[in-house]
């Protein structure tokens, strides 16, 4: 029920953001969810016996966004900044020097991880149409968003009624395979329902394609986080939205998904 009442409520705010106002409102949410996010996943890593550089790794992951949407930032700002700077605070730090490429490897992937997926998430909604330079983001953004949240639900709701045979029970025990096949109808149907809706430049093989893809990579999303937490110890990654743990729990499909919906908009449905 909380998953349905979280929907219900956050549904409507984000088609407004999205849909009725520019681009830098919904960066700007982006970004706070992103850090949010960074500091989840630096709170799995220390469970795990990492002693991570949390704000480097911040500065890092902002970075890394930033270079998604502004052409004077350039991807190699971030990367420079974590390659100098994270070592030579482990230098500073001292201790155990054993630890000491885990640590600095642990910051810097969850750091870039963290920028370069969100980067997708706001590289979708400053896309244009060329040549006429329609805009085009917020579409894409509210149909990432509305795929794999139909697919989350449906995932989610057929797993736990109907679902008897685990899909990666090592990593997930929870998650079953009549779940997965119920995510990827899902999203099949939020696709076709997105086509009807919002978006009707897709076509009948755009929602066939988008609906599984989004829906396989999001379920595998989701099963990469279920092994972060597994690996920490934890079951959630936190406790802020309510019926979905953290921040990191309800957007880790859709960090898989945003490269992929972002790729076949370049190459497949841009080109008509």
């Amino acid at each position: 029920m909380k998953r349905i009442l979280s929907a219900v409520v956050f549904l409507p705010i984000f088609w407004i953001i999205v849909k009725k106002f520019g681009p830098a409102l919904y960066e700007a949410l982006m970004a706070v969810a992103a850090l949010l996010a960074l500091g989840e996943l630096y709170r799995l890593a220390e469970a795990g016996g990492h002693r991570c550089h949390r704000w480097p790794g911040a500065a890092v992951a902002l970075l890394v966004m930033v270079s998604f949407v502004d052409p004077r930032f350039h991807l190699e700002y971030g990367l420079a900044l974590g390659l100098i700077v994270l070592p030579l605070l482990s230098l500073r730090r001292g201790g155990d020097w054993g630890k000491a490429f885990g640590d600095i490897g642990t910051s810097f992937f969850i750091a870039v991880f963290t920028g370069v997926l969100f980067g997708y998430l706001v590289r979708l909604r400053i896309v244009s149409e060329a040549p006429q330079g329609a805009e085009m983001g917020s579409d894409l953004v509210f149909l990432l968003f509305f795929i794999v949240w139909g697919s989350d639900m449906a995932a989610y709701y057929v797993g736990s009624s109907l679902g008897r045979r685990p899909l990666a029970p090592q990593v997930s025990p929870l998650k079953t395979v009549e779940g997965a096949v119920a995510g990827v109808l899902g999203a099949l149907g939020a696709a076709f329902v997105a086509r009807a809706w919002f978006m009707n430049r897709l076509e009948v093989v755009d929602c066939v394609v988008l609906g599984v893809a989004l829906g396989v990579i999001g379920i595998l999303g989701d099963l990469v986080e279920s092994m972060l937490k597994r690996g920490a110890g934890m079951k959630d990654s936190a406790a802020i939205v309510p019926g979905h743990g953290g921040i990191l729990d309800r957007v880790d499909s859709l960090l898989y998904a945003a490269p992929v919906l972002y790729y076949y908009y370049l190459f497949a449905m841009r080109a008509r």
